[in-house]
């Protein structure tokens, strides 16, 4: 206990500084000391106000798959956390889009587009290099295969460039609620509902990214995980003072509709798996959620491995799963997409590695689709005069 006292009294004052830094920074944007650029096209955001996940890539993916079917031409742009690389990257390029296509992985400048098309660069069954892209992007990559995904840690040079090669219709952000920089025409802010204001507090004391009056720049908020037990009274009456009632809230939740062999791709209905021994391996924000959502389709948890979000995975890493699973008389070893990346040009061992593949689901559907046409119907008017 003293350890612990003393831990966070060294950390109290590097504390302090990081949240008065942000704070400073958000009052200069708020100011229009710091200038926020704006694209030609209409952008949409998605991101969060807490350090872990709270389901806002796959709802990236979710509203992404639901505009090409109105048919709106999208483009993602990501910054590509974790990747080994540098400068932009391009993943699923449309043909003419005017990429570079080579095979130097780093380019030398921040500008520079690149789309590895090696085969060292290339991940398990010819995917991309989670190293190169960053696992988010690879995994909505194979997601969306028909969408471009532009990975640039700078995202006005990088919608710049896709608004000048992709002319998309509309331009999603992924994770990008802190990233003032660049103006957006809707910006979604998503909350675990479990969890939803990271216990008032930034890190390292609480999971706050920046003070809680950040959730005053919502255009819109959406509650994942809503089908387990939370607090709605709070997290309303937190959401109304900062918003008042103007700002709509959406409930949607995740839940695991198929597993997939990681070797042979072979997708099987989660139904399927019922009483199945898993051991469960993954490296994501909430590990303990993805649990829960396998004991949700009744798969019995024989042992887990929970790794820091984003882990380069190694084969030591691998092999103690394989073993702690082997022990447990676990059935298969089950992962999540995003990790799935990471795991694909690993040695299997002996018990098969599945994959969760979740859908999202949402009472508020409708709620929502219809607030994404307004809005991009109101900037389409915009740009009309």
């Amino acid at each position: 206990m003293a350890a612990n006292a003393f831990v966070r009294a060294l950390l109290a004052g590097p504390a302090w500084l990081y949240e008065l830094a942000v704070r400073v920074r958000t009052v200069a944007y708020e100011t229009n000391y710091l200038k926020s650029r704006k694209l030609d096209t209409a952008v949409v955001s998605v991101g969060n106000i807490t350090v872990g996940g709270t389901g806002k890539t796959p709802l990236v993916e979710y509203i992404a798959r639901y505009l090409t079917s109105e048919g709106y031409s999208i483009a993602i742009l990501t910054r590509g956390y974790g990747r080994h690389s540098r400068g932009q990257k391009l993943l699923n390029a449309p043909s003419g889009a005017g990429a570079h296509q080579g095979k130097d992985p780093s380019p030398a400048r921040t500008g520079d587009v690149v789309t590895i098309d090696d085969s060292l660069a290339r991940g398990f069954h010819g995917t991309p290099s989670y190293l190169e892209f960053g696992d988010e992007p690879v995994m909505l990559s194979r997601a969306l295969p028909e969408v471009p995904i532009v990975v640039n840690a700078n995202r006005f040079e990088g919608g710049r460039w896709a608004e000048q090669n992709l002319h998309p219709d509309v331009i999603i952000l992924d994770d990008a609620y802190q990233h003032l920089a660049l103006a957006r025409d809707v910006n979604v802010l998503v909350l675990d509902a479990t969890d939803p204001f990271g216990g008032e507090r930034m890190i390292p004391f609480g999971r706050l990214r920046e003070p809680l009056f950040g959730i005053k720049r919502a255009d819109a908020i959406i509650v994942t995980r809503a089908h387990r037990p939370f607090d709605q009274g709070r997290l309303l009456s937190v959401l109304r003072y900062f918003l008042g009632d103007k700002v709509p809230v959406m409930y949607a939740h995740s839940s695991i509709v198929r597993l997939r062999h990681l070797e042979t791709q072979q997708s099987y209905d989660a139904q399927e798996f019922r009483g199945w021994n898993a051991a469960v391996m993954c490296g994501i924000g909430n590990p303990s959620a993805f649990s829960d959502d396998l004991i949700q389709i009744g798969v019995n948890i024989a042992t887990e491995e929970f790794f820091r979000d984003h882990r380069v995975f190694t084969h030591k890493d691998l092999e103690k799963v394989v073993e702690s699973a082997s022990k447990a008389g676990a059935d298969m070893i089950v992962t999540t997409e995003k990790d799935a990346v990471r795991l694909a040009n690993l040695k299997h061992g002996e018990v098969p590695i599945y994959v969760a593949e979740m859908e999202i689901e949402s009472e508020d559907e409708v709620r929502l689709k219809s607030f994404l046409l307004r809005s991009l119907l109101v900037k389409r008017n915009e740009n009309q005069y």
